[in-house]
């Protein structure tokens, strides 16, 4: 559910000139030079300001705490020191805003819920609750804090007592059943709880492992053991990625470990508002999303999934540093597999140095697990290393197989590799297989296709794959190239014209694009524009060959050739 209007509005203007989200990063320069010779709230706003737009969340926070701290009365001030510290997960700043904050219309629903976080649990008065909720999401975060400050109170709430499900046209209820079976849970009403804990696993698709373990683990707690056995491994079962905290869960059943414990009251409504996120996730900016997971950390610091959820965010948001910072908040248990293998990936995008490669060597020497595996495969195939790569694609890919889990993107990247050392006719058969793999997949059918017609022996047939791809995703630049290259190939130029604009138009920093779009107008006479075109595509991303051969068109024409690159 999107956020309500005045808290979009907030946060565009925090995150586009507090916070500096939807900016470009900036040349880091001491954030002082801001500020006056004696310090003033607007030198530390105006720091802030820069701090934000240079991606450095915690100085940015810093600095609108400390303008707060000189002009408290300021309504401005309050609203973007509370949200760039909760953002940059300072729940000391945060705490210190939340209540300012939270009596500005601007800001007040996200700055209560924080408000009504900090107070759960901690006294036998009633949270305060100055702001209706607007809408489904609102809606239902307020029921859930209503019912956990309750149970805080020692009042459980009225539809525990009476069975009576609370439902309405804006309640969703695969996202309020964790809740329903948790509270269920904390009562002791056993029955109830395992229903709920069983409407919210066949809920949301996109927790279904977080499901499982949370209901699981309430097995465990029953002495089901069997049951909780069966339930791990038919989520090991199906196809993926490894889950190492269910597999970590399997194994403490196995060997008779003791089962997790119950949640504390703030423990439980924390993973009780987790499932929420999913609602919002897909519905408002991935900046509110971290606001509102940043309030469920607010609860529970330790609940890793939640945290593991905001570094992949941040991620997403640009926020690398940020994201890393998060990602080493996570020093053990179940999730740590993943954890290690997503930070030194993501700190490998950031700066591909060695010594990553080699702690990816020694993950792997020490538990060759299919992540750690890929990780080092990924990593030597991005720094031209394909033929140490390619006996690990292929180990991994073999295993999966026998598994009866191949995976089409294992054999792809292996393909790829064996096309980058061997050639074409080597990787070809690779390609061949990942596709029956995955007939439908836009980036599979593309990549042969195109090559099918560059290679010029089955060029109807790789138009028609292309095509396929196109269908499948129209808005991709290099997959509507592919398609207008193969048009340009087989004498069409006219729809060759059309789509290779479309390319141009969807990737226009493209070099390829840039350059095929000039092969054509050149092929139609449009000599002045095929120019411009092979002109722009040398300012561009071409590799060497591609340059030489841009740069032989504009010295002896398109007649010259060669026509394509070997």
């Amino acid at each position: 559910m999107r956020p309500a209007p005045g808290i979009r509005a907030a946060l565009r203007s925090v995150l586009a000139f507090g916070l500096g989200l939807s900016l470009s990063a900036c040349v880091s320069a001491p954030y002082p030079i801001f500020r006056d010779e004696h310090g003033s709230a607007y030198g530390s706003y105006l720091a802030a300001r820069y701090a934000g737009a240079s991606r450095e969340l915690d100085a940015s926070a810093a600095y609108y705490a400390d303008a707060l701290e000189r002009a408290p009365e300021s309504g401005l001030i309050s609203q973007r020191a509370f949200f760039a510290a909760l953002i940059a997960g300072d729940f000391d700043h945060a705490d210190a805003a939340a209540e300012a904050a939270a009596n500005d219309p601007e800001t007040a629903q996200i700055a209560e819920l924080y408000w009504r976080v900090i107070q759960l649990g901690r006294g036998r008065e009633a949270a305060r609750i100055g702001t209706a909720p607007i809408g489904p999401f609102s809606t239902l975060v307020s029921t859930v804090l209503s019912d956990w400050d309750g149970l805080a109170r020692g009042d459980a709430p009225a539809w525990t007592q009476t069975r009576i499900h609370l439902e309405s046209e804006d309640m969703i209820p695969a996202q309020q059943q964790m809740h329903r079976a948790l509270v269920l849970d904390y009562l002791g009403q056993d029955d109830a709880a395992d229903a709920a804990y069983r409407e919210a696993l066949a809920g949301v698709p996109g927790l279904r492992a977080f499901n499982t373990l949370m209901y699981g683990a309430f097995l465990e707690r029953q002495e089901r053991r069997d049951e909780a056995r069966s339930l791990y491994a038919s989520a090991l079962e199906g196809p993926g990625a490894e889950r190492s905290d269910i597999a970590a869960a399997l194994s403490r059943v196995d060997r008779g470990g003791r089962a997790p414990r119950m949640y504390t009251l703030r423990q439980a409504a924390a993973r009780a508002l987790f499932p929420p996120a999913s609602l919002i996730s897909n519905r408002a900016s991935g900046e509110y999303t971290v606001l509102f997971l940043r309030v469920v950390q607010r609860l529970d610091p330790g609940f890793d999934y939640n945290t593991l959820t905001i570094a992949q965010l941040l991620d997403t948001l640009d926020l690398r540093e940020a994201a890393v910072d998060e990602y080493r908040k996570i020093d053990d248990g179940p999730l740590l597999e993943q954890v290690l293998v997503s930070r030194l990936w993501l700190e490998f995008r950031m700066d591909q140095r060695e010594s990553l490669v080699q702690e990816a060597r020694a993950l792997v020497q020490d538990t060759p697990s299919q992540s750690r595996q890929l990780l080092l495969a990924d990593m030597l195939r991005v720094t031209d290393r394909c033929g140490e790569a390619i006996p690990i694609y292929a180990r991994v890919s073999e295993a999966a197989a026998e598994r009866g889990q191949p995976d089409w993107r294992f054999v792809f990247y292996h393909a790829a590799c064996v096309e980058i050392a061997d050639g074409w006719d080597a990787a070809a058969p690779l390609f061949e297989e990942a596709l029956d793999l995955a007939p439908n997949e836009p980036m599979l059918l593309n990549h042969l296709g195109y090559n099918l017609i560059v290679e010029g022996e089955q060029m109807e047939r790789g138009l028609q794959m292309v095509e396929r791809a196109v269908s499948l995703e129209p808005s991709n630049g290099a997959i509507v190239d592919s398609l207008g290259w193969g048009q340009f190939k087989l004498g069409q130029v006219d729809e060759a014209i059309y789509w290779l604009e479309r390319a141009v138009t969807l990737s226009p920093d493209s070099g390829t694009n840039n350059w095929h779009l000039g092969d054509a107008y050149a092929a139609a006479g449009r000599t002045l524009e095929a120019r411009f075109q092979w002109r722009r595509s040398l300012e561009l991303d071409l590799d060497e060959d591609e340059r030489a051969l841009v740069e032989r068109r504009l010295e002896l024409g398109l007649d010259a050739g060669p026509p394509d690159l070997p």
